[in-house]
């Protein structure tokens, strides 16, 4: 049996200890940790940019996880 979320699942919210990311996608996921893709916006001199940013987040840092309604 499997364990974890489906690659593609799409969150609303993945919360840790440090930080909330929200509108994920799961890129990996297994018993011991969350790789997941985020896009988030940067602003460095003057210049407006989206970044994506992949992220390895073990279970043992995870606060909680929701799931984007469908």
């Amino acid at each position: 049996m499997e364990k974890g979320l489906a690659v593609g699942v799409r969150l609303k919210e993945v919360a840790t200890r440090d930080t909330v990311y929200q509108s994920c996608t799961v890129l990996h996921s297994d018993t011991i940790g969350l790789v997941f893709e985020v896009q988030r916006t940067v602003a460095e001199g003057g210049n407006v940019e989206t970044v994506v940013s992949q992220v390895l987040v073990p279970w043992t840092n995870v606060n909680y996880v929701l799931l984007m309604e469908e």
